[in-house]
């Protein structure tokens, strides 16, 4: 069985907006949501700047009318908002007795590493500084436990779908920065097959804590500099030095046609192909010819029977990396070398304003995209003031570009070579 997916719901809690609209607002604008930041307590931290969410004014908003006030990790605070919206948005809603458990709906998103407190750690101490699991052991009731120790991977996912009592399978991805990219794809492949009627698909995450930074950090991975400000972010830029870390969490509702027809469903959008692939090659670099990279979106295409020469826009992972951003445009270069289609795409960098969600990252740039091809606009690309040579492609700098995007391709690329594309058209019955 082939069904056609599509989109009927959304949900985004970001740095730049806490609903989808609001950020998509923001990504049209050109508003970016770097500011100056520092982990708490720590004044000598080398990373400067983030992307982070407004606290307060996500607990006015979230707080204790959705629940979301008492303790909890932060990815799974940011998801849990992110999952009520989209589900809401569908019409899919089914919270607290809102309607019957949803069998033939399930949940796959993305999610990193649970976020850990390193002084927790200190309780596996005895007195004479050696550890001490019998230590750890009677301390245990210190802990908390709602993340640290005591969180596993797939707290997201099964979280979310305990709370909207989704029946059908529940996924969580760890692949780096293509999570929810992957998740995405798995879902629209299970609905695709006949499986479900409906996914609960997307990522969260949120690394700006005291493990998660400084392991980016001894990767090399985030900037240093605090030479730009908040534009620091400069995707495809001669003077970029490194990636700006967010945190945040996006959710998408994909349907089957058929149900969503039934339904009586707004549809955003189609998602027509996935792809994937593996550099194989090293864990902090990605393939220097962009092999990997080009793979995944070839193997996109041609899932969704998409001709290079049918791609209007790329919404490009964009990383602002030093190695990423040349071998991303060598990539997209192969993949529509044909008639040369690559000098008529607009590519656009959307972490230049969202900053790196890391896990999470494909997710609010899933919805970019779905909403670019609706409404026939392609956000910009910020901070391009000093273009490389290497990197010579249409990224649509500075201010939205508004154009038919009738097909577009959305990138996530990982660490450790973990590559994901997704491909989505308009909607035509």
């Amino acid at each position: 069985m082939t069904r056609r997916v599509v989109v009927t719901g959304l949900g985004a809690v970001c740095g730049l907006g806490l609903d989808w609209q609001t950020m998509w607002e923001g990504l049209c604008e050109g508003r970016s949501a770097i500011r100056a930041w520092q982990l708490p307590g720590i004044e000598d931290f080398p990373v400067r700047y983030a992307a982070p969410v407004d606290d307060e004014a996500f607990a006015l908003r979230h707080g204790v009318d959705d629940g979301l006030d008492r303790p909890m990790e932060r990815r799974m605070r940011f998801g849990l908002a992110a999952a009520g919206q989209a589900l809401a948005d569908a019409g899919l809603d089914t919270a607290a007795g809102a309607g019957r458990p949803v069998g033939r709906v399930g949940t796959a998103v993305g999610s990193g590493v649970p976020e850990r407190d390193p002084y927790e750690l200190l309780a596996a101490f005895g007195e004479d500084g050696r550890p001490s699991w019998q230590a750890l052991y009677a301390r245990r009731a210190e802990l908390d436990r709602a993340g640290g120790l005591f969180c596993t991977n797939d707290a997201l996912a099964t979280g979310i779908a305990a709370r909207h009592r989704l029946r059908g399978p529940a996924l969580n991805f760890s692949t780096a920065c293509a999570g929810a990219t992957h998740a995405i794809g798995h879902g629209f492949r299970m609905i695709r097959r006949g499986e479900v009627d409906a996914m609960l698909v997307g990522g969260a995450d949120s690394v700006l804590n005291l493990p998660t930074m400084t392991g980016l950090h001894l990767l090399g991975a985030p900037s240093t500099s605090e030479l730009f400000g908040d534009r620091l972010c400069r995707a495809f830029d001669r003077d970029r030095s490194g990636l700006v870390a967010a945190e945040g969490a996006a959710m998408l509702v994909l349907e089957s046609e058929e149900s969503a027809r039934r339904r009586g469903a707004e549809i955003y959008a189609e998602v027509a192909g996935f792809g994937s692939s593996l550099d194989a090659y090293q864990v902090t670099a990605p393939h220097p010819e962009g092999k990997g990279a080009a793979l995944a979106m070839s193997r996109a295409l041609a899932d969704g029977a998409v001709e290079p020469d049918e791609v209007d826009s790329v919404n490009a992972h964009g990383t602002s990396t030093p190695l990423n951003d040349p071998i991303e445009t060598r990539a997209i270069k192969d993949v529509f070398a044909g008639g040369g289609r690559y000098r008529k795409l607009a590519v656009t960098a959307n972490k230049t304003m969202l900053g790196h969600l890391i896990a999470a990252a494909g997710a609010p740039e899933l919805i970019a995209t779905v909403l670019s091809v609706r409404d026939g606009i392609v956000p910009p690309t910020l901070n391009l003031e000093n273009p490389d040579p290497a990197c010579d492609l249409d990224y649509v700098p500075d201010k939205a570009r508004h154009q038919e995007v009738s097909v577009a391709v959305s990138n996530s690329f990982g660490f450790g070579g973990l590559n994901a594309s997704l491909v989505v058209r308009g909607y035509e019955h």
